[in-house]
C-alpha cells in the first residue's frame, strides 16, 4: 500500500473533527493524533484554504467545504433513487408538495421534488436553492449538527436575509429556533419562503448517524388550518413556540416524521 503521509494525517485530522462536538485547538490535535507540531500547521492551513476547515477564536472546526464533498457523494449514491418512490408516496398521500433536499456549503438545495395534481406551486425544483436558515429542511438538517459546525458554514455570511420579511436575522435568533427544532425533532417554516405556504420537515441519517438530507411537505395555509383530524399530541411543543395551533398540523408531521425515517431506513 503506497504511504503518503500528508493525505493521512490531513484526513486523520478530518475525521478526528467530526466526532467532536467543540472547536478542537492545534495543539490538541498535535497530542490526540501524534502528528508533528510543523505538520499538523502546514496540513491544518491547506484544509483551511480549501474550505474543508475553518478557524474560530478558540479552534479549529470542519468548514462548509465537507459538505459540499457529502452533496457531491450523495448526487452518485443511491439517496435519491432510493428516496424517490418514498417522497412520491409523501406527495399523494398528503395531496402536496414533498420534497428531498440536502445541504451545499450555506444554502438548502432541493434533490428531489415530487407533486400531486392537487398541491400547490413551491420554489422548490430540482437544483433550486435557497438559504439554509430560511427553509424547514435546511434548518432540520442544521439542528442536528453541532454548533460549532453551523457556524462554520454561516460564517461567511454577512447577513441573513429574507424573502418575505420572516425568518432569523441572526446567528443568534436562528440558534434559539434549531435549539426548539432539535429538542422536538423536526423543523417548520410559515411563510419564510413562499407567502402562504408551510413547509414541515424532518431530517434524514446516513449509517453513521449524521444528518445528510432532509424531506420537506409543503402545504398552502389554507390546508394547514382546515386541519386533519390527526391526533393532538404531535407538533405541540414545536408549535407553542411559534403561536400556531398545533392541531391541524399532527397528522402531517407525523406522515413527514414517518417518511423521513423510511428514506434512513433504506440508507441502512
Amino acid at each position: 500500500m503506497a504511504e503518503v503521509p500528508a493525505l493521512r494525517r490531513a484526513i486523520a485530522i478530518l475525521r478526528h473533527m467530526a466526532v467532536s462536538n467543540r472547536a478542537i485547538t492545534a495543539g490538541a490535535l498535535v497530542r490526540s493524533l501524534d502528528i508533528p507540531r510543523s505538520s499538523a500547521y502546514d496540513i491544518l492551513n491547506v484544509l483551511e484554504e480549501l474550505g474543508l476547515v475553518a478557524r474560530t477564536d478558540s479552534g479549529y472546526v470542519l468548514g462548509a467545504g465537507v459538505h459540499e464533498l457529502g452533496a457531491s457523494y450523495l448526487r452518485t449514491n443511491p439517496l435519491q433513487r432510493l428516496a424517490q418512490p418514498i417522497v412520491r408516496q409523501l406527495a399523494e398521500d398528503t395531496a402536496a408538495t414533498a420534497q428531498l433536499a440536502i445541504i451545499r456549503g450555506w444554502e438548502t438545495e432541493y434533490v428531489l421534488k415530487e407533486q400531486s395534481l392537487k398541491s400547490v406551486a413551491v420554489i422548490t425544483a430540482t437544483g433550486v436553492r435557497m438559504p439554509s436558515y430560511l427553509t424547514a429542511t435546511g434548518r432540520a438538517i442544521l439542528a442536528q449538527l453541532p454548533k460549532s459546525e453551523v457556524l462554520a458554514m454561516l460564517q461567511s455570511e454577512t447577513g441573513f436575509v429574507t424573502r418575505t420579511g420572516k425568518g432569523p436575522t441572526s446567528v443568534k435568533a436562528l440558534n434559539a429556533v434549531l435549539a426548539q427544532e432539535r429538542r422536538v425533532g423536526w423543523a417548520i417554516e410559515h411563510g419564510e419562503v413562499t407567502p402562504g405556504i408551510s413547509t414541515i420537515a424532518a431530517p434524514v441519517f446516513d449509517v453513521l448517524g449524521r444528518p445528510i438530507a432532509a424531506v420537506g411537505l409543503s402545504v398552502s395555509d389554507s390546508v394547514k388550518a382546515a386541519g386533519t383530524g390527526a391526533d393532538k399530541g404531535a407538533g405541540k411543543d414545536l408549535d407553542q413556540g411559534s403561536g400556531v395551533d398545533s392541531d391541524p398540523l399532527a397528522s402531517l408531521v407525523e406522515k413527514v416524521i414517518a417518511t423521513a425515517a423510511e428514506v434512513t431506513a433504506k440508507l441502512r
